[in-house]
């Protein structure tokens, strides 16, 4: 059976849900509604949805087929009249199945929760455990060390895959930093990133780019739509009659003043509608949403999952910024040789260990290496978790889609991009947004890196002061 294009919309009596079925006999079709289950059938086509609430079938639902469209329009009433049916948006979490469980030992992973009764659309995810919401993000904690109870390494989201680095000395994968990675382990991977950290920083190049900056700054100047979109929640929030603008695709309670600068309080963000926000899930992000696998996880070590997030959303806002949107041929290679994550299989129990790990690869592998632009990007990265879960799923799915286009670099997408795209539609917004207060208020100093920075720009400077003062001497004489 084929899952057709569809979406769904809702208004304050009903829910809609439009599905593109080209080219079938709308005679065929078989509808069903009970409860929170919604269910389409005609061949080829097969589409079950849960939705947040109950639907209820009376004298106001009806369908209309449309043949020069190809496309069904199901309209069906709420069983609670006024009701707001939250992630209408998110397609794959729609998509899940109830009691869908796939079996640990047969595929060899770690396990998937198979949900036993309840509704299926909980308001509490069920990825997240309640006792585990509440992180320290610099108290340490023991990495998995699955890697030593069986022959091959793991790595990946959920520390789950093995296998996919087997041949990877014969393929042209210039991310891996990794000899051997299907023997490797936890501690030799991080060893290894260091050690080739350290090899590839490279003073010159570092002390070139801090004295010779235009276009650095230039780049630091560019204004992401992420950062546009803040600013127009902000703008909203500080209007007198926009405390909760109706048309807005986020909505924010109010904004505090910290050190200065505007933070967003941490309300909870809420999505209703689409049309007055910068930041959409357009057609091509719902394609990649309907094409991703239903799960739902239990995390082995749900803090490392989030900081794995900032690892590769570091990555992202640093290509997203210095190629001022507008992705290039080099923008695979540059996210993943940015990301410890995918370069190095790394895992992380620190939020200091994560950000150490990203300014020393955006320091020593692109083309801009510059430690004023690391603090940008960092800024990026928070942004991204201020704006919430929605924001994120599109960052992820513009990586993903970067990644599923290369003829090497798709296994990311398959270690990491794709659990990442369907787990974050039900991660905590409660730690998402401690989280971005966290990124909101970390500091990072030159010489946490292990390198010096300060000496180095200092020796710069003197040498640019001194080269223009002989460039002085020599148009006087």
């Amino acid at each position: 059976m084929i899952t057709p294009s569809f979406k769904v919309d809702q208004d304050d009596n009903s829910v809609t849900i439009v599905i593109k079925t080209p080219y079938v006999r709308a005679q065929d079709v078989d509808l069903h509604v009970q409860g929170t289950e919604f269910r389409f059938f005609l061949r080829p086509y097969f589409l079950r949805l849960y939705l947040p609430g109950n639907l209820v079938e009376d004298d106001d639902s009806k369908a209309v087929y449309d043949p020069s469209a190809g496309e069904f329009t199901v309209k069906i009433s709420k069983e609670t009249k006024g009701e707001h049916f939250q992630d209408l948006d998110l397609l794959t979490k729609l998509l899940a199945r109830k009691g869908e469980s796939v079996s640990a030992e047969a595929k060899g992973k770690k396990p998937l929760i198979e949900v036993v009764g309840g509704d299926a659309m909980d308001t509490e995810p069920i990825s997240e455990l309640k006792d585990a919401e509440n992180f320290n993000w610099e108290l340490p904690q023991e990495l998995p060390q699955d890697e030593l109870l069986v022959q091959s390494s793991c790595y990946g989201f959920n520390n789950q895959y093995n296998g996919y680095f087997t041949h990877v000395e014969e393929t042209p994968n210039e991310i891996n930093d990794i000899p051997a990675p299907e023997k490797s382990t936890t501690e030799s991977r991080r060893q290894i990133r260091v050690e080739q950290e350290d090899l590839k920083f490279d003073e010159d190049y570092y002390a070139m780019d801090y004295v010779n900056d235009e276009e650095i700054q230039h780049l630091i100047k560019y204004k992401t739509i992420w950062s546009k979109e803040l600013r127009r929640i902000q703008k909203n929030a500080k209007s007198e009659d926009a405390s909760a603008p109706k048309n807005a695709l986020i909505q924010e309670v109010q904004s505090v003043q910290t050190n200065g600068t505007t933070d967003l309080d941490l309300a909870s963000l809420s999505i209703t509608d689409t049309a007055g926000s910068l930041v959409k899930l357009d057609a091509k992000d719902e394609k990649l949403m309907r094409n991703l696998p239903n799960k739902e996880y239990l995390l082995s070590h749900p803090k490392t999952t989030y900081l794995g997030l900032v690892d590769i959303l570091f990555a992202y806002s640093y290509n997203h910024r210095t190629s001022e949107g507008e992705n290039t041929v080099e923008s695979v290679w540059c996210i993943g040789k940015v990301s410890s994550s995918m370069a190095c299989l790394e895992q992380f129990s620190t939020l200091k260990e994560t950000v150490i790990a990203c300014y020393r690869r955006a320091l020593s592998y692109p083309l801009y290496r510059n430690f004023e632009l690391c603090n940008k990007v960092l800024q990026d990265v928070y942004v991204l978790f201020r704006l919430g879960k929605r924001a994120i799923l599109k960052a992820l799915l513009e990586i993903k889609d970067l990644f599923d286009h290369h003829d090497v670099y798709y296994i990311y997408s398959k270690i990491w991009l794709d659990d990442y795209c369907v787990w974050i539609q039900h991660a905590s917004d409660h730690v998402i947004r401690t989280l971005a207060h966290e990124l909101h208020h970390f500091t990072l100093g030159k010489n946490d890196l292990g390198w010096d920075l300060v000496e180095l720009e200092e020796l710069a400077r003197e040498m640019k002061t001194l080269e223009e003062s002989e460039q002085n001497g020599e148009t006087t004489v």
